[in-house]
C-alpha cells in the first residue's frame, strides 16, 4: 500500500487509490525517517498545502490521516494542515528534541492523537543501537532520556497519547514490544489509566476502529487481556498475560 507521490494532484490521486483498495487510514511521511538513509529527519518532505490536500481528500472519503513527523517544522506543517494523528512527533532540532510550548498547545487544542512510538529492548542487541539511529542521535545530541522527557512534556500539555512501538523496524524494536511502550508512557508521567487507554480505546479511535473495538461495551468486539498482577500498582504486569480473548475467542499465549 506504500508508494511515492509528488504535488497536490498526485497526492489526491494516491489517497483515492488507497481508499479504493480498502484502506482504513492514510499515512503520509511528512519528514524523513531515521532508518531511511536517503532522507533527512530534520527536513519536511511535503508543504502545508500538500499535506492539507491529503487531509481534504481523505476526509472527503471518510478516512483519517496520520503523519510520520520527526522535525519540528514537519510537525508544525502537520498541525497547520489538520491531520488527525502524528507518529513519533519527536520535534527534532539540530540540538535534540524540543517542543515549542505554542506547538504543543496547538496539537492539544486540535485534538490530534500523538503516537510517540516508545519502547525498546536493547538486550537483544548487546546494548547497541543500529548505525542509522546512532548517527542521528550523535548529529542532533539526542538521548533516550531526553526523548522520554520530551514525551512527558507532550502529555503534560494535554495531548492525547496513543501507544505504538514501531515493532519490527530494528532488532531493538522486536514485535511484542507494546507492553514496554505502555510502561514507558507511565515513566513519562502519564497515569496508569491513561497509559492503558493509550493502547485500547485511544488506539482504536486513532486507527478508525472506535465503533468496533477498544472498550468493553455491548456491540463491540469481545477483546480482553487478563494479566498476572495488578496493573494499577505494577504496569509491567502487562508483560505477563494469562488469558487473551480476541473477538470472543480464547487464545492461549505462546
Amino acid at each position: 500500500m506504500g508508494g511515492a507521490a509528488d504535488g497536490i494532484a498526485e497526492l489526491r490521486a494516491a489517497v483515492r487509490e488507497r481508499a479504493e483498495r480498502g484502506a482504513d487510514l492514510v499515512k503520509i511521511m511528512a519528514s524523513g525517517g531515521v532508518m531511511t538513509t536517503t532522507t533527512d529527519v530534520l527536513t519536511p518532505q511535503f508543504t502545508v498545502d500538500e499535506i492539507r490536500a491529503v487531509v481534504d481528500e481523505a476526509h472527503r472519503l471518510g478516512l483519517a490521516v496520520t503523519a510520520h513527523a520527526h522535525a519540528v517544522a514537519a510537525v508544525e506543517n502537520c498541525v497547520a494542515a489538520g491531520v488527525d494523528g502524528i507518529e513519533h512527533c519527536s520535534c527534532l532540532t539540530a540540538t535534540g528534541p524540543r517542543t515549542p510550548p505554542v506547538l504543543a498547545e496547538a496539537i492539544a487544542a486540535a485534538g490530534i492523537i500523538v503516537c510517540p512510538t516508545l519502547g525498546r529492548d536493547l538486550t537483544r542487541t548487546g546494548g547497541q543501537l543500529p548505525p542509522q539511529i546512532r548517527a542521528m542521535m550523535e548529529r542532533t545530541g539526542t538521548t533516550w532520556e531526553g526523548r522520554l522527557a520530551q514525551v512527558g512534556d507532550l502529555y503534560r500539555a494535554g495531548i492525547i497519547m496513543m501507544s505504538g512501538a514501531d515493532s519490527g523496524i530494528t532488532p531493538g524494536k522486536p514485535h511484542g514490544l507494546l507492553p514496554i511502550s505502555v510502561a514507558e508512557l507511565v515513566t513519562c508521567g502519564a497515569p496508569v489509566g491513561a497509559a492503558l487507554a493509550s493502547a485500547t480505546s485511544v488506539a482504536a479511535k486513532g486507527c478508525g476502529l472506535a465503533g468496533r473495538a477498544g472498550r468493553l461495551r455491548p456491540g463491540l468486539a469481545a477483546d480482553l487481556l487478563l494479566v498476572d498482577g495488578d496493573l494499577t500498582t505494577d504496569i509491567t504486569a502487562l508483560r505477563c498475560p494469562l488469558t487473551v480473548v480476541s473477538r470472543g475467542r480464547v487464545i492461549t499465549p505462546a
